[in-house]
């Protein structure tokens, strides 16, 4: 494996667009379904991002609640503070990583993650943080994805294995979710329910998130070893190619678990 995908600057920003986009709507919808917050209630998002999410939960929790976010990019906490601004006080975000979240024992009501854990290397001392911070009786969803999951259509699909192949290095675990349901259950939580998500595009522009996972894929291949430029570049290009032909396709899923750490 690679160094992983950093999200800084540029990336930072694009994630930030990305963002807007229906599937990522959809997936804080969804999540906000799953969490289930009530007014007061502390909540904290693990890998908050541009702070998307934090800002949806702001309503939810209430004026006598809170929401707290924790990153390990400074460009992401960036644009989430200045999307959060508004809030004021009942929003906290700072730096952390998800192996040792800067919060003590028990100070959280409701915890999500979401894209987070398949980045991390020590998976269970990151569950075993997440467990710690919440209360008895607390509820986190963790959402990730399951690489092998992606379906995109390409007229060359040795080069189209090649390149997945490659952008797999990506994170560290990019088949995490297979195996996420029993890690939870080790750290000691109890499975509420696992629900899927399909991101479907059958176009590539700047509203469809597969458009801006074509330039993440660029960016990182653009630093691997192992990656052929003009490969890179090729494949881009009948990617878009397709589109303008009305033959572009990309599924991919998702897998959120809502688990509870036992209690009252």
């Amino acid at each position: 494996m690679t160094a992983l995908l950093r999200f800084d600057g540029e990336r930072a920003c694009e994630a930030d667009i990305e963002a807007h986009t229906p599937e990522m709507r959809g997936q804080r919808q969804h999540l906000l379904r799953q969490l289930a917050v009530t007014s007061g209630q502390r909540v904290l998002d693990v890998g908050c991002g541009p702070g998307y999410l934090i800002s949806e939960l702001v309503d939810p929790v209430g004026p006598d609640g809170a929401v707290c976010g924790i990153d390990i990019s400074a460009s992401m906490l960036d644009l989430a503070r200045a999307r959060c601004a508004p809030a004021g006080a009942r929003v906290n975000l700072v730096t952390g990583r998800c192996e040792e979240i800067p919060f003590p024992d028990a100070s959280f009501d409701a915890a999500v993650s979401s894209q987070v854990y398949e980045y991390v290397g020590d998976i269970e001392r990151a569950l075993a943080e997440l467990y710690r911070v919440l209360r008895p009786g607390g509820r986190a969803v963790v959402l990730d994805t399951d690489w092998d999951s992606l379906v995109w259509h390409s007229a060359d699909r040795p080069r189209m294995r090649r390149i997945l192949t490659l952008w797999e290095d990506h994170v560290a675990d990019p088949r995490l979710p297979r195996r996420l349901g029993p890690l939870l259950q080790e750290a000691g939580f109890t499975e509420e329910s696992l629900t899927t998500l399909t991101f479907l595009n059958r176009r590539c522009h700047r509203d469809a998130y597969s458009y801006w996972q074509v330039g993440f894929i660029e960016a990182f291949l653009a630093g691997h070893p192992g990656a052929d430029p003009e490969e890179t570049r090729d494949w881009a290009r009948e990617l878009r190619e397709l589109d303008a032909a009305g033959r572009y396709f990309f599924s991919l899923g998702r897998y959120a678990f809502t688990v509870v750490k036992p209690g009252d």
